[in-house]
């Protein structure tokens, strides 16, 4: 049995009175005019401390794997406090058995930190976010540090980013970035590409991800996951790292990528990672002839046999160099039921790897849309974009700070309210937004060019269903 505190609330006494914590973002400006706020100060001169936890949280978790939740401090009286570690405690336990342990903390995903640790009490600031304010915080931020990459993959969504007149952020303007994409509420950052490890400073930024706030990933084609590299990433403090990996077939995967002998150093590699302790995944995609054809579930079986921890079945989405492509790629609405089966059937008793479709994470089943809710995307060269998948740029943070970028992307409006599927395979949206970006470019198109005429009507959503969204697969 483990049991640890982690402070949630605390007000540092002065002329404005300052708060930090998780929930300091979305309580603070509203405890100005609270009663406590004037105590806080004589309180503090009393017991001799220069602050005061306002609340705070105890957790347990037993040999059983078992989470538990209790408030604490003055605030930890109120009912609405005593709702909240409630709701929290029953989101944790919702979630069913872990898909490991470390240490002390429960694994549910890769995707996101363990629980119960710092980072994790973000989640909190997010969830009581979306129930005060209507709109969840940033949890996730996925960083395209690089458009270079080896591979030349027919599939690829960050090919059009490309900007060659336009340098790439340097070590100091990624450093700025990640810190305030912790600050804005950022617990998982993504680091992709092209592929990251093209840059020499990588190590120095995952380095740089304060591991109190977030953890930090990695997508990668695994070419240069040499055992050097390795090291340092482990060193350097990487949580997870998910290799694309196309077919289970060598020879298919090469041609995909376009590199002989990719197929071999990316599972040499990912053998390496797992060795040295950092979490270990595989990224693929679905298309109807891959699902039909059994590709999908022998890419998982590959998986199973490497033992990696978790893989990811995106869809196949029309952007990047398939912007413009016809849809025959594109699942139907009983491909991506077939694919929960699929994801249903491999989870069942959580034996590894933990499987994860996109059709059921972002679909109606799972928490809908990420993109402009609780995730944004930033190109090499500093646009701020909803996803990855999205070619809509909201701003760029040369130019602007991204909170300020942020609250205009929310505040769109595509993007000010949440929808159960993937906007970018919804045609609705594509014919308002993205049909009408010309070939050109450029790429990310600025999301001002298209004026607010006729404003964009999403498919209604059932209301049942509102407060069970929060952040990245938590809910409550």
């Amino acid at each position: 049995m483990h049991e640890e505190h982690f402070p949630l609330l605390t007000c540092h006494p002065g002329n404005p009175a300052r708060y930090t914590g998780p929930l300091a973002k979305v309580l603070g400006r509203r405890m100005k005019r609270n009663m406590l706020n004037w105590l806080v100060g004589p309180l503090a001169k009393i017991t001799g401390t220069d602050a005061m936890e306002l609340l705070g949280m105890d957790t347990c978790v037993d040999n059983d794997g078992l989470f538990s939740a209790w408030p604490t401090g003055p605030m930890g009286a109120l009912p609405a406090a005593k709702k909240a570690i409630a709701g929290v405690r029953k989101a944790v336990r919702d979630r069913g058995k872990p898909i490991m342990r470390r240490g002390n903390t429960l694994v549910y995903t890769t995707y996101q930190p363990p629980v119960p640790t710092k980072a994790s009490m973000k989640l909190m600031g997010s969830r009581l976010a979306f129930e005060m304010d209507g709109h969840p915080q940033p949890t996730v931020c996925t960083l395209q540090v690089t458009t270079r990459c080896q591979a030349n993959c027919i599939h690829c969504s960050a090919e059009r980013h490309k900007r060659q007149w336009e340098k790439d952020l340097s070590t100091q303007e990624w450093k700025r970035v990640i810190r305030h994409a912790e600050q804005l509420g950022s617990v998982t950052v993504i680091f992709t590409g092209g592929e990251p490890l093209l840059r020499s400073d990588i190590f120095e930024l995952i380095e740089w991800v304060d591991k109190d706030e977030a953890v930090a990933m990695i997508f990668s084609n695994g070419i240069l996951l040499t055992e050097e590299n390795v090291r340092k990433l482990a060193d350097a403090g990487l949580w997870c790292i998910h290799v694309s990996i196309d077919s289970p077939d060598p020879k298919a995967h090469d041609e995909m990528r376009k590199v002989p002998g990719c197929f071999e150093k990316a599972v040499d590699g990912l053998k390496r990672c797992k060795d040295a302790g950092i979490l270990t995944g595989i990224s693929t995609y679905a298309t109807p002839e891959r699902l039909h054809n059994g590709q999908v579930v022998e890419l998982i079986e590959f998986a199973r046999d490497l033992g990696v921890d978790e893989v990811t079945v995106f869809d196949t989405v029309p952007t990047g160099k398939l912007l413009h492509h016809d849809r025959k790629y594109l699942l139907t609405d009983e491909d991506k039921e077939q694919l929960c089966r699929i994801e249903d059937i491999y989870n069942t008793g959580h034996p590894l790897p933990h499987v994860i479709t996109q059709a059921h994470v972002n679909g109606p089943t799972g928490n809908g849309c990420y993109a402009g809710w609780c995730q944004f995307y930033m190109t090499a060269c500093g646009e701020v974009t909803p996803c990855d998948f999205t070619p809509l740029t909201f701003g760029n943070v040369r130019d602007e700070d991204l909170e300020d970028i942020w609250e205009r992307m929310i505040a769109h409006e595509a993007y000010c309210e949440h929808k159960n599927c993937c906007r970018m395979q919804d045609q609705s949206f594509r014919e308002r937004f993205i049909d009408g970006i010309p070939s050109t470019g450029p790429f990310p198109y600025p999301a001002a060019n298209f004026q607010s005429g006729d404003v964009w009507q999403p498919e209604e959503e059932a209301e049942d269903r509102v407060w069970e969204r929060t952040s990245i697969g938590i809910k409550g």
